[in-house]
């Protein structure tokens, strides 16, 4: 299927509750679920999660990923939120009960987008490795912050955070050993100094 020449690639579904709706696509990526901020918004499937999938342009067609591993089918093999697939014109996509079909337009974003693929599935992995390690750190100091308040009060707080630094952080450890280092060199001569001069 292909839209009319000036048009916008569509979703458009084709068996569900809100069978015959379009959804223009007018940049992406772009969020197929139920939440009101979805490009293609289906409300009236409550099999749809709010974020159902996700939806990046590639060459030709939509590359689409399963949103916190949310069931998606396109062209009935499943894709994931780490193994996405390739939707082109006149493929379709099934989230919870409703189809849709892909339609392009000859001035879309899929038939205008050419070059480098930056949402493969490699990486997006690596992408979304650092984004849960981003968001896994934050939660501690998060957490450090909330219950360990009244403890950083302390030199005893402070002092713990300062091993766990050391243990879990090389740069810092490496930083702490080189001060350390200068430290004990001027210590000692110092030491020297004294030793020869008196």
């Amino acid at each position: 299927m292909m839209h009319a020449a000036g048009a916008p690639d569509c979703f458009v579904v084709v068996n569900g509750p809100e069978d015959g709706t379009e959804f223009p696509v007018a940049r992406a990526p772009l969020f197929i679920g139920r939440d009101p901020g979805c490009t293609v918004n289906i409300r009236l499937d409550t099999a749809v999660q709010p974020r159902h999938a996700r939806c990046a342009v590639v060459s030709d067609g939509y590359r689409i990923r399963s949103q916190d591993g949310a069931a998606v089918l396109v062209n009935g093999k499943p894709a994931g939120v780490f193994r996405s697939r390739i939707v082109r014109s006149g493929g379709y996509i099934q989230v919870g009960h409703t189809v849709l079909v892909l339609e392009c337009s000859p001035d879309g974003l899929a038939h205008r987008s050419r070059g480098v693929d930056t949402q493969n599935d490699f990486v997006w992995a690596g992408r979304e490795a650092l984004r849960q390690l981003t968001r896994a750190a934050r939660a501690v100091l998060r957490f450090l912050m909330r219950a360990g308040g009244r403890l950083l009060g302390s030199w005893l707080g402070v002092l713990a955070v300062l091993i766990l630094l050391y243990t879990f952080w090389p740069w810092f450890r490496l930083w702490v050993n080189y001060l350390l280092g200068q430290v004990y060199a001027r210590i000692i001569g110092a030491v020297v100094r004294n030793i020869f001069s008196g």
